[in-house]
């Protein structure tokens, strides 16, 4: 037997039984998404032991449907220990120097030609806490200044950038 027989044997049985074990999967887990992520498991777990489990003489789709059950089962366990929090509830994340992570992405993306404007101190403060992920005391070290210092520097280098993005929209736009 080649080498790719195994392999198409277990799509074959993949072929043969993924509408069954997602059926099954949804009557249990009554979710979609956790029904995908059993069957997903299984088939995960079963080509592992593809091997071993074509040499036994038990029935592959019974080993399959006992999989999948418990695999809902384990999901349901895992996810009943995680507390969850409604959406309204979640704080907005924060990078390390106090500014919304959504805010915090836009301002690293593509910004090089607007910090080399910068005065030097500024430039290098934004450098070491923006581009580098470095906290306001860190960089306050490496640059032996005080931490106000660095926000003061943050706070002063982010009107220049917002008054070098206003006009450069400015710009495209006329």
């Amino acid at each position: 037997m080649s080498e790719a027989a195994p392999g198409a044997d277990f799509e074959s049985f993949v072929l043969e039984t993924i509408e069954a074990f997602s059926r099954l999967a949804r009557a249990q887990a009554g979710d979609l998404h956790s029904a995908e992520d059993a069957v997903q498991d299984v088939y995960l777990n079963m080509y592992r032991r593809w091997g071993q489990l074509i040499a036994g003489h038990g029935s592959l789709t019974a080993y399959g449907r006992t999989a999948v059950k418990r695999a809902v089962i384990d999901q349901f366990r895992r996810n009943r220990r995680m507390v969850t929090v409604p959406v309204h509830d979640l704080p907005e994340t924060e990078s390390g120097i106090g500014i919304p992570e959504a805010a915090y992405e836009m301002v690293k993306e593509g910004i090089d030609e607007l910090v080399a404007s910068l005065p030097e101190r500024q430039r290098e403060v934004i450098t070491l806490c923006v581009l580098q992920d470095l906290s306001p005391a860190v960089v306050a070290q490496r640059l032996q200044i005080k931490e106000e210092s660095v926000k003061r520097y943050i706070k002063a280098a982010a009107n220049n950038l917002k008054k070098s993005i206003n006009e450069h929209s400015e710009e495209a736009t006329a």
